[in-house]
């Protein structure tokens, strides 16, 4: 154990299992095997392998090539988890929150800005190589999972959360959150208030607000699935949903908007708003539309209805053959869309809006 009066310090534990405390001061502490170090009072630098806790003070602290457990303390704090399995904390003071900076490094790492804290902190929290787990808790922060399975949380504030690049899971929680899945198959939720959720490249899940049971309130929000064939849900509120590419499902918005491929739109009880995309290719498959409720909801189109050949086609609707509605480009013959279980004499011009 080694313990110094007040000023700034230096302390290097060097081999042996040794407890530095730098008291006052901006002080620097060294470990080595499985030390603790307390930095204290003021803007310290602490790094080795063990136990680090910068205490009060705008701290640095870098951890090593093991599994180690690095606590910020009150103020803004950069923690660096190095390699290995490390767990990050940014502020663990009651109504105390700084804006910190925290790099999990390789190895699967927890990352987790502010525990307790009344306010919160922005803070940027990085995970990097690894499957991570990381908790943004209150202020608005930025979250990035990097390489990993990760599992992002971004909790109170106006988050952003940043998959990378494999299956991540990126839950929004209450604020205004931007959600950006990533490269491959990911499960994202909004959460409360109105989020914008782009899922990225792969096969992705999105919902736009959380589990009723959980939350009572729904935002507008913003849902684009981008590449591969993605599964949207707009939840409660009024919900713009874009597919993207990719043949895509799509639930709850009052607007929705296939895009590229056959999509499968499902609008819910409201009144919905059925963008029908022109690929401008003869032989394209149009969306298919599952509820569009006649006289309630609406299907936008940059074509007038004479430019438009409504046709009825039957199809196999759980093993049924259902008389459905065709609408496509009489000029080329592209299909716009399928109307499931509506007939062709139920389609009128009022059923058109234009985009």
């Amino acid at each position: 154990m080694r313990c110094v009066r007040p000023g700034a310090d230096t302390l290097d534990g060097g081999e042996g299992e040794d407890v530095l405390y730098g008291g006052a001061g901006n002080d620097s502490l060294v470990g080595g095997t499985d030390d603790d170090l307390f930095g204290g009072d003021g803007n310290d630098i602490l790094s080795g392998e063990g136990f680090l806790y910068g205490e009060a003070g705008s701290d640095t602290l870098t951890g090593s090539f093991f599994g180690d457990t690095l606590y910020g303390g009150g103020e803004s704090d950069f923690i660096d988890g190095s390699l290995s399995d490390d767990f990050l904390l940014g502020d663990d003071t009651l109504g105390v929150a700084g804006a910190d900076t925290l790099i999990g490094g390789d190895g699967n790492d927890t990352l987790k800005g502010d525990a307790d804290s009344l306010s919160g902190g922005n803070d940027s929290l990085l995970g990097e190589a690894g499957d991570d787990e990381i908790y943004g808790y209150a202020g608005d922060d930025f979250l990035s999972g990097g390489d990993g399975l990760d599992y992002l949380e971004g909790g109170d504030g106006n988050d952003f959360l940043d998959g990378g690049l494999d299956n991540s899971t990126l839950l929004g929680g209450a604020g205004l959150d931007t959600i950006i899945g990533g490269l491959d198959q990911d499960l994202i939720e909004g959460g409360e208030s109105a989020d914008s959720l782009l899922g990225g490249d792969g096969d992705d899940i999105i919902y736009g607000e959380g589990d009723g049971i959980e939350n009572s309130l729904a935002g507008n929000d913003f849902l684009n699935g981008q590449g591969g064939n993605d599964s949207l849900d707009g939840g409660a509120g009024v919900d713009r949903v874009l597919g993207g590419l990719g043949s895509d499902t799509l639930f709850g918005g009052e607007d929705l908007v296939g895009q590229n491929q056959r999509d499968t739109l499902t609008g819910g009880g409201s009144v919905d708003y059925f963008e029908l995309e022109d690929s401008g290719l003869s032989g394209q498959p149009g969306d298919y539309i599952s509820d569009f409720q006649n006289g309630i909801d609406f299907l936008g189109t940059g074509f007038s209805f004479t430019a438009l050949t409504v046709s009825r086609i039957n199809l196999n609707i759980n093993g049924v053959s259902t008389g459905s509605t065709r609408i496509a480009v009489t000029a080329t013959g592209e299909e716009l869309a399928v109307l499931g279980g509506v007939l062709p004499g139920q389609i009128t011009e009022t059923d058109f809006t234009s985009v």
